[in-house]
């Protein structure tokens, strides 16, 4: 063997040897992160108890419902949930018009020779939440308040309306059902037949002089949209969950299947009122109304100084927790300046009496923010949460995860606060509370940062808080001393 070749073989097996005997590193339950393997010698591992309490959002926190770059005003909830034991009832409503694309608009041009088969108000249906086989009730009425289409309005918005002008009772399971006639083919949609005499008033409107299709004014005057409302009595009141629907889709809408006669000569044709995301825009509110009377929630409320054994979480517009951590503040002082290899904040659901989550199942992402108290405001954990300027949940966690509890699969969130922890140890930032929640979206309207978590309404969980029993909320720190 030559001098030159010993040489290598030496140095390969130095180099092995080195990171064989160096100190081995684990990864974390978020992102790709590395720890040092704990020693109790050079790197330690502690926990902190995380002190919460329970709120209702309050109406400044309630979602706005607003366009995105392209029009869409996205999905809304429609509903009744009349026994969910956790959270008690929730009644979502949608108001919405469907009106002409342009205008002057016609038919035909002979309104004296057109017939109404049947008008049908159709919503294209997403996903439900909650129980699929219980029967839903709905009325469609008019609306009688002129809506903004350039508005965004909240969730807590009341809308003014009256009339019935159709009916529907139907199990949401059933709105994945295909509908094949001779005159089309759809699928995932809840179709409502309205009454003839509300077709035939819009059908056999003149279309010359002041008449409603001249303009879009004159029609938002003479129309001014739908109210679909939930039945909450009579066959209504055993409904026990919400519907998901895209209002901007192109298979929301409403739809005339109608005859006309010309020349002499009789034909079938079919014409459709649209939500418009452009050029004459629709108005849209998705009236959401949470009560708490009688749940379990509400043993819960209000600040406990030790903090409470349970948070409520209930997707926007819902409920967070106001979390504290203490401990850091003690464990700054009596361990001075360390190096925080992970700080992760977890938590895991725990089953009540009123557990129903094989059907109002938990959020599919938590988010914590920061509130800051000397501001009353909140903002997001800038370090641990973006990457390159953009929110990255991959590397600072919150989606929903799932573990197993006496066969029973429970779910499970982690967040990742290193740098936000580090930080308070090393720069002196202030150790302030956390807000817990499930948002739809969170907006930054200041720093120009808004990006979307959970479905509107969808999701609710209850999980151990800092003093539970067995299944504590915790920041988990590891930590070696410099």
């Amino acid at each position: 063997m030559s001098h030159c070749k010993f040489l290598n073989i030496f140095f390969l097996f130095i180099v092995v040897s080195f990171f064989s005997f160096c100190t081995k590193i684990k990864s974390t339950d978020i992102g790709a992160d590395l720890i040092p393997q704990i020693d109790n010698i050079n790197t330690f591992d502690t926990s902190f108890e995380v002190v919460a309490n329970n709120s209702i959002s309050p109406d400044s926190l309630l979602p706005s419902l607003s366009r995105d770059q392209v029009g869409d005003v996205g999905q809304f909830m429609l509903g009744y949930v009349s026994h969910n034991p956790q959270f008690g009832t929730t009644k979502a409503s949608i108001f919405l018009e469907l009106k002409p694309t342009a205008y002057p608009y016609k038919f035909e041009n002979v309104p004296d020779s057109l017939y109404l088969d049947s008008v049908v108000l159709c919503l294209k249906y997403r996903f439900s939440f909650g129980d699929t086989n219980a029967l839903q009730s709905v009325t469609v009425q008019k609306i009688t308040e002129m809506l903004k289409p350039d508005s965004a309005y909240q969730t807590n918005k009341v809308v003014a309306y009256s009339q019935v002008i159709g009916t529907k009772q139907f199990l949401p399971a059933s709105l994945n059902d295909s509908l094949i006639t001779t005159r089309e083919r759809t699928s995932n949609q809840l179709r409502i037949r309205l009454n003839d005499d509300f077709g035939n008033e819009l059908l056999k409107i003149d279309t010359v002089g002041l008449s409603p299709y001249k303009n879009d004014s004159l029609f938002r005057n003479y129309f001014k949209g739908f109210a679909i409302v939930p039945e909450t009595g009579g066959s209504g009141s055993a409904a026990n969950g919400l519907m998901s629907f895209s209002i901007s889709d192109t298979a929301t809408y409403l739809r005339f299947y109608y005859r006309y006669t010309k020349n002499g000569r009789q034909d079938t044709s079919a014409k459709n009122f649209k939500f418009n995301s452009y050029g004459a825009l629709s108005a849209s509110v998705n009236h959401i109304e949470r009560n708490y009377s009688g749940s379990e929630m509400t043993q819960h409320l209000g600040v406990k100084p030790g903090g409470d054994s349970l948070v409520y979480i209930q997707a926007a517009p819902g409920t967070y927790s106001l979390l504290r951590i203490p401990g850091l503040n003690e464990f700054k002082s009596r361990k001075g300046n360390v190096m925080i290899h992970l700080a992760q904040l977890s938590m895991d659901e725990v089953q009540t009496p009123g557990s129903q989550s094989n059907i109002f199942y938990a959020p599919l992402y938590m988010y914590p923010e920061i509130f800051d108290t000397t501001l009353n405001s909140f903002y997001p954990f800038f370090d641990d949460a973006f990457v390159n300027g953009n929110y990255d949940n991959t590397a600072f966690g919150g989606f929903r995860k799932f573990n197993l509890d006496n066969t029973k699969l429970v779910a499970h969130y982690d967040m990742n606060v290193t740098r936000h922890v580090q930080s308070i140890i090393t720069r002196n930032s202030p150790n302030m509370p956390i807000k817990l929640s499930a948002p739809k979206t969170v907006r930054y309207n200041d720093l120009y940062i808004t990006f979307s978590q959970n479905s509107l309404a969808t999701g609710n969980v209850v999980l151990g808080g800092g003093n539970h029993s067995s299944k504590k909320m915790k920041l988990r720190v590891v930590y070696s001393k410099l």
